[in-house]
């Protein structure tokens, strides 16, 4: 999924001066909203789905903590959230994924944390 951004210049463009508007990707977007919440660093299970917020995370310096399980990222984040006071971000992939992710869930443990 993309999303193009253009600038009131690119809308004016005029005769044959037309200017290519931005393209930014959906993983790029995620991970622009991540860092205007304040998010410095994602605890994730990678999948082939979410790679392009990887990426996003990369562009906007956010740091990437692959786990090995769901839960994990989960009381990763609820734990990073309670010891910082910064928040914490759990980003996993999709699937049968909700049951053990809701036993886990940060939100229900600590109000500063979140899953994606």
């Amino acid at each position: 999924m993309t999303a193009t951004a253009t600038s009131k210049q690119d809308q004016t463009a005029t005769g044959d001066q037309r200017v290519e508007p931005e393209t930014i990707s959906g993983g790029h977007l995620v991970a622009k909203a991540l860092r205007a919440e304040g998010i410095d660093v994602i605890f994730t299970l990678c999948g082939g789905h979410i790679i392009d917020i990887y990426d996003g995370c990369i562009d906007e310096g956010i740091r990437i903590v692959d786990v090995r399980h769901e839960q994990v990222a989960a009381h990763a984040a609820d734990g990073y959230a309670r010891v910082t006071g910064r928040p914490g971000s759990a980003v996993v992939t999709a699937g049968r994924a909700p049951p053990t992710r809701s036993r886990a869930s940060p939100t229900r443990c600590a109000p500063r944390a979140r899953c994606c």
